[in-house]
């Protein structure tokens, strides 16, 4: 999403910011079911999410990631889509880190809920 299409919709700079603070989260959320290459990452997260969920650059989320130890490359394999590809796996300490965010969000989100609720009428 470009600079002038968050300017005209405010709306779209909470979702921007909202999908770079969970990318990770996700990210790791999908490397728990599986090993996965990049682009598979984003096009499940598009898929699963009804399209809500389009993060068309994850690589500064997986390069970050690496560097911290969280994920880490487990070796080229063919694609179904016939193309050799680098495939990325969680680690132990990647594990630990998601459940940690996991429980972040849950505790963040639930608050968030419980405030909305506070303003609804019956």
């Amino acid at each position: 999403m470009t600079n002038d299409a968050i300017a005209k919709d405010p709306a779209a700079s909470l979702e921007e910011n909202l999908k770079k603070a969970l990318t990770e989260l996700l990210i790791l959320h999908l490397l728990t079911r599986r090993e996965f290459y990049i682009g598979e990452l984003t096009a499940t997260l598009q898929q699963e999410s009804g399209g809500a969920l389009n993060i068309v650059f994850p690589y500064s989320a997986v390069y970050r990631l690496q560097r911290e130890g969280y994920i880490v490359e487990s070796g080229k394999r063919i694609a179904p889509d016939g193309r050799r590809r680098q495939y990325l796996s969680i680690t132990e300490h990647g594990h630990a880190y998601y459940s940690q965010l996991l429980q972040t969000y849950d505790r963040f989100t639930g608050g968030i809920t419980a405030v909305l609720k506070q303003g609804e009428v019956s």
